[in-house]
């Protein structure tokens, strides 16, 4: 990057001072959490705009906040919210990764290594958790299920027709393997 574009050449009126334009911005939901459990959202850094073009921002977690794993929550309605945020926050800093990958090729300025190994890591423990979200939110709809009046309903009409159209020494014996089989994973 060659700066000496950013100052302007003096003469025809024109005074030799820089063009330099500084904006710090703050999202308007940073006050909110994204996540349950309390967690804080992640807010962003202050950009700077030079002459039309703008930095990557950073995505940082307050250092009071809580670490570690989020707090998964109890219903399939809140899971689904929770996941819907997660989702966001991790293609905002993928994007702002990709941002400051594409700078460091193209311009040869690279981004602030202690940014980009926090944003990187970051981006790790998101996408865990989403895998954590998602598996849990497959155990509440088979819970979910098992617990559905036409569920049962439905295992109840299996189990008639297979009694009637299998012996009954056949279905007994399958009775009492299932049953042995509860009794140890109990």
């Amino acid at each position: 990057m060659n700066l000496s574009n950013f100052w302007p050449r003096a003469g025809a009126g024109k005074p030799a001072t820089p063009v330099v334009s500084v904006s710090v911005t703050k999202r308007t939901d940073a006050e909110k959490p994204t996540t349950a459990g309390g967690q804080e959202s992640r807010t962003s850094a202050p950009t700077s705009t030079w002459k039309n073009e703008q930095l990557p921002t950073t995505t940082v977690a307050p250092s009071n906040a809580p670490r570690g794993p989020i707090e998964l929550p109890a219903s399939l309605a809140e899971c689904e919210v929770l996941e819907e945020a997660l989702a966001r926050d991790a293609i905002r800093l993928e994007c702002q990764i990709g941002v400051a990958e594409g700078t460091a090729k193209a311009e040869k300025r690279y981004a602030d290594p202690t940014w980009y190994h926090r944003a990187k890591a970051a981006l790790k423990h998101i996408n865990r958790d989403r895998q954590r979200l998602t598996q849990h939110m497959k155990a509440l709809r088979v819970e979910a299920r098992r617990n559905c009046p036409a569920w049962q309903a439905r295992d109840k009409a299996i189990l008639r027709e297979l009694n009637a159209r299998v012996p009954k020494e056949v279905f007994d014996e399958c009775v009492r393997v299932v049953g042995e089989e509860l009794e140890m994973i109990r």
